[in-house]
């Protein structure tokens, strides 16, 4: 008898054990994975998901190098959020979602771009010379934005750049 109540004991302290540990690893804080997952099924937003082939490159007319560059490329998320709204404050909590998204940690900005009413950033997940993604966002004043999510495996800038 006393085994048995040993054992439930040390089972609930085990059980709390490991959903404290699920608690704290499960993070509250969005990813851009889970924002594209999210807003894939929302009617406000057009989402494709595009194979590395659609960009349709002569592999022929390519240096070895290039083509090793190209073989990294796996797919390209693309989300673009096409202002219709009539109240203007979805429109700046989709765009500082997105914002705040981009400014963790995790993504390293690579550049800002601005262009009178429009503006956005390119930055990048992994290593300088081993990209697992390349993320280009881009916001047109009020009439929407657009989020480009190019991923590979082991992408190299230095060689990507003619394809992007």
């Amino acid at each position: 008898m006393k085994n048995n109540q040993i054992f439930k004991k040390s089972s609930i302290v085990l059980l709390v054990f490991v959903f404290a540990i699920g608690l704290v690893s499960c993070s509250s804080e969005p990813t851009l994975q889970s924002y594209f997952v999210e807003k894939s099924e929302d009617p406000n937003f057009i989402s494709l998901t595009l194979p590395a082939s659609i960009l349709n490159i002569a592999v022929d007319s390519l240096e070895a190098d290039q083509k090793e560059a190209l073989a990294t490329l796996k797919k390209l998320n693309v989300l673009v959020f096409r202002n219709t709204q009539k109240d203007p404050s979805v429109f700046d909590a989709e765009s500082k979602t997105v914002v705040k998204i981009l400014s963790t940690s995790s993504y390293t900005e690579l550049m800002k771009l601005k262009a009178e009413a429009y503006q956005g950033s390119v930055s990048y997940l992994g290593s300088e010379d081993a990209l697992k993604e390349l993320i280009v966002y881009a916001k047109g004043g009020k009439e929407g934005f657009v989020l480009i999510r190019v991923m590979g495996d082991g992408m190299n800038p230095k060689y990507l750049k003619p394809f992007l």
